[in-house]
């Protein structure tokens, strides 16, 4: 009988496709810790958009001190830091973080098998995070915010983007209302941009 994640972990082996790879290993750590987790961060963006590079995995949900020894168990390796590492048999790595233990938002299970599904921040909640990043003022959020509502524009709920915005406690002090029409004007969507965005 194989260990939890096992069957994952082999499968992100030899998966050829790098965002298919980290669903893989990432449904690999659902299972080994036994609880959900849900993808978040950079390598969500890679999924939705296939233009970023994340510097590693973030993965939101409870991971216990007992998890992370189950983890380095079945293969991972301690980095020193904050990350954990995960080396494929072809010699890449995958850095994988655990920064928070709740989810920021909505999530959308991805099958990837009959019997493996994996889970990942909805594109709505994405698109938060992201539109609020990029109120830092750095062309690489702002960049990188793009990407994704180029990516996502059909797909998105708009309606609940600008809700979710709107809700947040720092919204008004950091603008988001206000990038986000800016980000959607970029992406020659100006009426996105003006039927959710405008002022208030």
């Amino acid at each position: 009988m194989s260990s939890p994640g096992e069957a994952q972990l082999n499968r992100a082996g030899t998966e050829p496709d790098r965002v298919l790879r980290r669903l893989w290993l990432v449904s690999a750590i659902d299972a080994i810790v036994e609880r959900p987790v849900f993808l978040v961060g950079g390598a969500a963006v890679d999924l939705h958009t296939g233009s970023y590079q994340p510097t590693d995995v973030d993965i939101v949900g409870v991971v216990t001190p007992n998890d992370r020894r189950s983890l380095l168990e079945a293969g991972f390796l301690e980095t020193g830091g904050r990350h954990i590492r995960w080396d494929y048999p072809d010699g890449t790595s995958e850095f994988v973080e655990f920064p928070e233990s709740t989810l920021d938002g909505g999530f959308e299970r991805i099958a990837l098998s009959e019997e493996v599904t994996v889970n990942v921040i909805d594109v709505e909640s994405l698109l938060v995070d992201r539109v609020t990043q990029a109120t830092d003022g750095s062309d690489a959020t702002f960049d990188e915010a793009l990407r994704l509502i180029v990516a996502t524009a059909d797909r998105a709920d708009w309606h609940s983007v600008a809700l979710a915005l709107r809700a947040r406690p720092d919204s008004r002090y950091l603008g988001s209302i206000d990038k986000a029409h800016e980000l959607l004007l970029a992406a020659a969507m100006p009426e996105i941009a003006t039927s959710h965005f405008g002022s208030v």
